[in-house]
């Protein structure tokens, strides 16, 4: 069984209004679903994608890629690879600080995936730059203030650090080794991983295990359902049972005093298992990244919720779906089937093939197309990151080695197109984690791949890309360098140009306000995520250009 079955919501026990009242009530709470999938009985009861978000295309996961983790590590356990008792003086000795205190020395792999090895704090970036980069030099010279096991403090390096000790081990990225163990049997193809530089002493990048992968909706509800059916996948044991109730279990208290400051929400707060949360509703679990990304598991129920979001409030996204899906789901364990309703049926099935994200429409303004237009405006600066670099938002973690050089508008049939002539600046592609997306310190080249950086003017290295832009209402595709982005955009007055633009791989829209002066135009992005979080907090934000004379 690589693929579900589809069936109605009422034949998966679930009435259809409910479904569309869940989807009414999380945009009214102001959480920007991307796409949605409930799994019951072992088969698709209901799922959507919010346009220009679509099924084929992967998606950040975050801090979700923490139970896949955990996951690999289990795999690893059974094959006797890994075992839970594992100390980390033993699984890099080759790392450890002159003086091994006696926390450290009892620090073992089942602390990192309950989050409590001893760490008072999490590690900073600037932490790792004292040891030219190691990491995981930093990470155990970190103090270790508490006896392995008895606090919790979240921990995303602990969980990359889990990753390099299965790399080491099995000679393999955490793709690869999940690849024929846990991807091929349940049909998932297409996971990717970004990566963690090692800075000086490490010959290899280690995948970001915490934070990085990225998986379409179908594939992370593969994912949640194999765990629900207690590591079974088409009537086949791939994991087996005691790593995953202990995985799924309340493994640690999270209401402490050093991880609860007083503003953690109440989901948070019920214990953590194997690199996974405990919920409000009792003997409900789940997998969880930033901003929303979601995969709940309903033993009760025999059902699965995945959710995708651009979310801040993560709370109310949870409790929406307490609200309104599971009460709705009829039967305790197997689906209770309900009478078909036509009626709700076919409003939830408008309400999905109507459902896309806001754009950006105006009239049209013949006058200023053709003041602005077909000029070259050249940049003031050869710092300036790439076109892709400046609209990529958060969950981009590679750069693309080019600079902004110029930029032409050129107005054409209700579409607005952005040329931007760039440079390369790099000789080859930087590792492919080249800054720490959890630390604004993290964000620079790490030390020792300095000599990646070599500005060119050569006109031999020049790239030419193109943005389009939709002025009628629709967005419009343009693909970069390794992605594609949609974007909408209209005048908003004489001297402003606003344009609303989406990585369709990345979780946030960044609006780019183009501003004319004098012959001058400036470009500023804001994300819509506040650049309150070490996740979200910009490069740069403006670029200037003076137009050509």
């Amino acid at each position: 069984m690589s693929e579900f079955e589809h069936v109605t919501p009422e034949e998966a026990g679930i009435d259809s209004s409910a479904i569309e009242a869940f989807l009414r009530e999380e945009k009214k709470a102001g959480v920007e679903l991307h796409s949605f999938m409930i799994v019951r009985d072992g088969k698709i009861a209901a799922e959507g994608w919010a346009s220009p978000y679509r099924k084929d295309l992967r998606h950040p996961m975050y801090s979700f890629s923490k139970t896949l983790t955990a996951t690999a590590v289990g795999f690893a356990v059974q094959e006797g690879l890994l075992s839970l008792d594992d100390r980390l003086t033993d699984l890099f000795p080759e790392y450890c600080p002159p003086v091994i205190s006696d926390h450290l020395a009892k620090a073992d792999l089942r602390s990192l995936l309950t989050m409590s090895c001893g760490h008072k704090s999490e590690m900073t970036m600037a932490e790792a730059e004292r040891f030219d980069g190691n990491w995981i030099r930093a990470f155990l010279a970190h103090p270790f203030h508490f006896a392995p096991g008895t606090m919790f403090q979240y921990n995303t390096w602990g969980t990359d650090l889990a990753a390099a000790a299965l790399q080491k081990k099995s000679g393999q990225t955490l793709i690869e080794y999940l690849t024929p163990r846990l991807f091929e049997p349940l049909g998932i193809t297409d996971a990717t991983c970004a990566s963690r530089n090692m800075g000086d002493d490490f010959t290899k990048t280690v995948q970001g295990g915490g934070w990085g992968m990225k998986l379409t909706t179908l594939d992370m509800a593969k994912f949640i359902w194999f765990l629900e059916q207690d590591g079974v996948w088409d009537g086949k044991r791939l994991l087996n049972h005691d790593y995953i109730a202990q995985m799924s279990a309340r493994q640690i208290e999270t209401n402490n005093e050093i991880y609860n400051n007083g503003d953690i929400a109440s989901n948070w707060l019920k214990g953590y298992g194997f690199q996974n949360w405990q919920c409000d509703v009792p003997g409900i679990w789940r997998a969880d990244g930033a901003f929303g990304q979601f995969g709940l598991v309903f033993p009760q129920k025999n059902a699965v919720v995945v959710l995708t979001s651009c979310a801040l409030n993560t709370e109310a996204e949870l409790n929406i779906v307490f609200d309104t899906l599971l009460p709705a789901m009829k039967g305790d364990g197997a689906a209770e089937p309900l009478p078909e309703n036509q009626a709700a049926f076919s409003s939830l099935r408008s309400y999905l093939e109507g459902w896309e994200l806001p754009v950006l429409w105006g009239i049209r303004a013949p006058l200023l197309e053709k003041q602005y237009g077909k000029i070259r405006y050249v940049a003031d600066s050869d710092a300036y990151p790439s076109v892709e670099d400046f609209i990529a938002g958060p969950g981009y973690f590679e750069k693309d080695g080019l600079s902004m050089k110029a930029v032409t508008f050129r107005f054409e049939d209700n579409v607005a197109y952005l040329d931007f002539e760039l440079n390369k600046k790099t000789e080859h592609a930087a590792p492919a984690f080249a800054f720490d997306p959890f630390s604004p310190a993290g964000r620079t080249i790490p030390k020792g791949n300095e000599h990646l950086i070599c500005h060119d003017d050569d006109p031999a290295d020049a790239v030419t890309q193109t943005l389009a832009v939709g002025m009628d209402g629709k967005v419009r595709t343009s693909r970069l360098t390794r992605y594609n982005f949609t974007a909408s955009g209209t005048f908003t007055s004489p001297s402003t140009f606003d344009i609303n633009v989406r990585n369709t791989e990345m979780i946030e829209s960044v609006n780019i306000r183009a501003t004319f002066f004098r012959g001058m135009l400036n470009l500023e992005a804001v994300g819509s995520i506040p650049e309150n979080s070490v996740l979200t907090i910009r490069d740069i934000s403006g670029v200037h250009f003076s137009s050509q004379s």
